[in-house]
């Protein structure tokens, strides 16, 4: 729409009168103003990050995003500069960024160095300063925040407000529902990996999801984030429900390992949930349909 104001102001200045054209062109500056003073061309640096920008009406203004990013749709198809161990800081560059948008504890830290090093407080090449800046979701209602903080960047509040509180309402419907309520505690495995054997301690965000829907999370107290754990620790907590991510809803994960255990609980129960990885480890509004999946499959079991 700003383009379309751009050109109607432009054109207006070769068909009208000189008084009009002087009109046409202060519109024209007015709005070339706005467009620098809010960034029009952002790379964003982990899958989610992509998907946040969506949430405040920002997707069209993506020139690049990072590796394994498919949402929204269009995303597919911008240039990739970044993936977990490295960033092409020259691709970066030919992109002529106005906004790099990292996550901090997904973001390697060599690679925030270089980002702020090459970028930060630093101008593009049309004269626009490059702003870096990163979100860090710790819990569940943090993604709400990060949504109203891009859309800060991006200077689309209204929609980020908007989307944040649609965000906390469905999070408090939840804990309303299963948190809340006098329905005993879950005993929750979450496998990260099978071989070697990993899960999550309490400070992952995955962990406020399982809390929120009743779960008592095995190895919470864990110091690791992705602690190694033994399965004769796992078959001792006895875990009455298991669950672990998928790259795809038609993925199936082999659970022979733990359904040839009969005295395990989730054995008993047939409690082995797969859960698409893109909806549960990916911190984005998306995740809810993860946490919606994890809460149902928790109340199944009691």
């Amino acid at each position: 729409m700003r383009l379309q104001r751009y050109l109607a102001a432009l054109m207006s200045g070769f068909l009208f009168s000189t008084i009009s054209a002087i009109s046409a062109t202060s519109t024209h500056a007015a709005d070339q103003n706005q467009r620098n003073s809010t960034p029009q061309r952002i790379i964003t640096v982990a899958p989610h990050l992509s998907e946040i920008v969506e949430a405040v009406g920002g997707a069209e203004r993506l020139v690049s995003v990072s590796a394994y990013s498919n949402y929204p749709p269009l995303v597919k198809k911008l240039p990739v500069t970044s993936d977990a161990r490295s960033i092409d800081l020259e691709r970066m560059k030919q992109l002529r960024p106005d906004l790099i948008i990292y996550w901090r504890s997904g973001t390697p830290e060599t690679q925030i160095e270089s980002i702020k090093k090459t970028f930060g407080d630093k101008s593009s090449q049309d004269g626009r300063l490059v702003k870096v800046i990163s979100v860090e979701p710790k819990k569940l209602v943090d993604i709400a925040q990060d949504i109203e903080t891009v859309g800060k960047a991006l200077g689309t509040e209204k929609i980020a407000q908007k989307n944040a509180q649609l965000l906390r309402t469905e999070i408090k419907k939840l804990k309303d529902q299963y948190q809340n309520s006098q329905k005993r505690k879950v005993r929750v495995f979450y496998q990260v990996w099978a071989q070697p054997l990993m899960t999550l301690n309490q400070d992952h965000l995955i962990a406020d999801i399982i809390q929120i829907c009743g779960g008592e999370q095995l190895f919470a107290k864990e110091k690791l984030l992705v602690p190694t754990v033994s399965k004769e620790a796992v078959v001792n907590a006895n875990p009455e429900i298991i669950f672990t991510a998928v790259d795809s809803p038609e993925f199936k994960t082999d659970w022979s390992m733990w359904s040839s255990i009969p005295q395990l609980a989730a054995s008993q129960k047939k409690a082995f949930v797969d859960i698409d990885g893109d909806m549960i480890s990916r911190p984005s509004p998306r995740i809810m349909q993860g946490a919606q999946k994890i809460c149902q499959a928790i109340d199944r079991v009691r």
